[in-house]
C-alpha cells in the first residue's frame, strides 16, 4: 500500500526503523494497543499500555511508525497518538484515516487516484484478502482494470469493490456497475 511503501522509500531517514501497525480490527483503545504492539513486536504487560507503548517508541528515537486504518478509532487519537506525540519527540507518524484526527501540528494529505496498475494490484490484493480462496478466470482479470478506471483510481472505492467479491465474482461487478451508470446517465431530466 502507500502508506508502507512511502515507508521503505524513507527507511533511510529512520535509524529508529519503520514500523507499520494494522489498525483494521481494532475498535476500542485496547484494540489500539494490541495492533501498536504487534507492529512494533512489543509485549504488553499489566499497567497503562498507552504509556508503555509511548515508551517503547521513544526509545526507537528517529522512527516512522505507520498507523493504517485509523478512522475508525479516530475518537482516540488524542489519547493514542497525541501522548506519543509528547512522549516521543523524535518519532514520526504516518496515520491513514478516512478523518482529520484534529491533533496540534497534524499535515493531512488528500490521496490522488490510483494509476490504472497499482489500482488493479490494490482491487487483487483487497479481493483476495476479502474471498481467500479467490479463483480469477481470464475473463475476470480483464474486468479489474475497467473497473478501476469507472471507480476512478480512488483507493477507497477500489476497496470497497474488491469485498463484494464475496458475492460477486469482478465480471459480474462490471456489468453492474457499468449497467447502473448507463442507466443514470440515460435518465432523462437536467444534468446537474
Amino acid at each position: 500500500r502507500l502508506a508502507t511503501r512511502f515507508g521503505w522509500n524513507w527507511l533511510g531517514d529512520y535509524p529508529g526503523g519503520v514500523w507499520f501497525c494494522d489498525l483494521s480490527p481494532a475498535r476500542e483503545l485496547d484494540g489500539i494497543a494490541g495492533a501498536v504492539a504487534r507492529g512494533l513486536d512489543v509485549p504488553l504487560e499489566k499497567g497503562d499500555a498507552i504509556a508503555r507503548l509511548g515508551a517503547a517508541i521513544s526509545g526507537r528515537g528517529r522512527c516512522l511508525v505507520i498507523l493504517d486504518n485509523f478512522e475508525q478509532v479516530a475518537r482516540h487519537a488524542e489519547e493514542t497518538v497525541g501522548r506519543w506525540l509528547d512522549a516521543a519527540a523524535e518519532a514520526r507518524f504516518l496515520v491513514t484515516s478516512r478523518e482529520v484526527l484534529g491533533l496540534p501540528g497534524e499535515q493531512a494529505y488528500a490521496l490522488a487516484p490510483l494509476p490504472g496498475a497499482e489500482g488493479a494490484e490494490l482491487f487483487t490484493c483487497r479481493a483476495v484478502a476479502a474471498k481467500s480462496d479467490l479463483a480469477l478466470t481470464a475473463e475476470d482479470r480483464a474486468a479489474i482494470d475497467p473497473l478501476v478506471k469507472l471507480l476512478d483510481g480512488l483507493p477507497l472505492a477500489i476497496e470497497l469493490a474488491a469485498a463484494r467479491v464475496r458475492v460477486m465474482p469482478p465480471r459480474s461487478l462490471l456489468a453492474r456497475m457499468g449497467e447502473r451508470f448507463r442507466l443514470l446517465a440515460s435518465a432523462g431530466g437536467r444534468r446537474d
